[in-house]
């Protein structure tokens, strides 16, 4: 597949005008224009939509941030037997829905299903909007192009839905929107005539400290977003939750370590001192899963413990370097064994050091950053020879 020109953004593209996103997408339609329609939420800045169309047809419609979070949300109602995907792995979710067809989870008709249902409730949200910043670029489209329904099919089923939206914005503009605790000892009587349900209100009492999205919430609660805006909502009328604006965090850019290890203890004291150390740590218990995560995450180095059940480590390191992805990785070996036999049979699967357990947290951190960084260790030792 090729790649696609949907990417996300941490920032709203200009604007040209301002009209009803409704109108405007009718006359995109009626005159069988193709390209891109951006529509900005004018209730908040760091929220837009795109809708792509083309021959009076509706190719697709998403976010232009916060993808992963609104796909996580959607497949828990359509498909929750599909594992999640990697941050980094996918610049956005016609991509990462493109992947679970090219990877025979999907099938293309369930492909079909999904974007629609993505584009169907991209349509709820933006045509919530009375009007809207609109920015139209006719040189935009997908590859490659999975849908093509008429506009009519996609919003008549919604219709209900936008209107509830439509009810919610003078308090609630967007799922993308963060709630945050205002007056924490009148919240929770507010909840209560609301939803009955003691469980549930302390669940999502936790979710407002964390500053997550409407749509985060939804996905951890299991709830819908309309159904737990329309819960939140008398609370921020009364002034007892406040509203945030999206603003799309931080990507995590911390180098990822994956540690194979059967024993949970030495996991646990790995993740300590590495994310201590800047490091994010991939924990991985099962060596026969370890492949296909490792495929996934693509971590920056591997520890891998040499006594495992099923495939021992040196079997494990040498099916590594048999791998065209993950071969170039770098690979340090654990091991309670302290023999020069030991040690040259682990160079001669291919690991990169090797390191007795136990060991001291400058030990392991050192190992780290020699093997991620071999040509500042030789800038050490010829200086130390000097």
């Amino acid at each position: 597949m090729t790649s696609t020109s949907i990417r996300e953004t941490n920032t709203t593209p200009p604007v040209k005008l301002v009209a009803s996103p409704a109108k405007a997408l009718q006359n995109i339609v009626a005159k069988k224009i193709s390209g891109r329609l951006t529509i900005g939420d004018p209730n908040d800045s760091s929220i837009f939509w795109r809708v792509y169309a083309g021959n009076g047809q509706v190719h697709f419609a998403t976010s232009g941030m916060g993808q992963r979070e609104r796909l996580a949300y959607l497949l828990q109602w359509y498909y929750p037997e599909l594992q999640p995907l990697p941050e980094k792995e996918f610049q956005s979710d016609y991509e990462a829905v493109c992947h679970y067809w090219q990877a025979g989870q999907l099938s293309l008709p369930q492909v079909r299903k999904l974007l629609f249902w993505l584009t169907q409730e991209a349509f709820t949200q933006l045509l919530a909007l009375p009007q809207a910043a609109l920015q139209f670029e006719k040189t935009l489209g997908l590859d490659p192009l999975l849908m093509s329904v008429p506009l009519k099919q996609t919003i008549l089923p919604a219709r209900a839905f936008i209107g509830e939206w439509v009810r919610l914005r003078p308090e609630i503009s967007s799922p993308f929107q963060r709630p945050f605790i205002k007056d924490i000892d009148r919240l929770p009587k507010l909840l209560w005539q609301q939803v009955r349900d003691v469980t549930f209100i302390k669940s999502l009492l936790k979710l407002l400290t964390q500053n997550v999205s409407i749509y985060q919430a939804s996905y951890q609660l299991k709830t819908d977003t309309l159904g737990l805006a329309t819960v939140l909502q008398p609370a921020v009328r009364a002034g007892a939750l406040g509203i945030n604006p999206y603003h799309e965090p931080p990507t995590d850019r911390r180098p990822i370590v994956a540690c194979i290890d059967d024993s949970k203890t030495a996991q646990r004291n790995v993740k300590l001192i590495l994310e201590a150390s800047g490091y994010r740590v991939l924990g991985l218990t099962e060596p026969a899963i370890a492949l296909t995560a490792l495929a996934r995450y693509k971590p920056a180095l591997i520890l891998l413990d040499i006594n495992m059940p099923e495939i021992n480590g040196y079997e494990l390191c040498r099916m590594l370097r048999q791998s065209e992805q993950l071969q170039e990785i770098p690979i340090v070996m654990l091991t309670g064994r302290d023999g020069i036999v030991d040690k040259l049979r682990a160079r001669m699967v291919g690991a990169t050091d090797y390191l007795t357990k136990p060991f001291q947290a400058q030990q392991l951190v050192a190992v780290i950053e020699d093997s991620l960084h071999p040509a500042g260790k030789e800038v050490q030792k010829t200086c130390a020879g000097a």
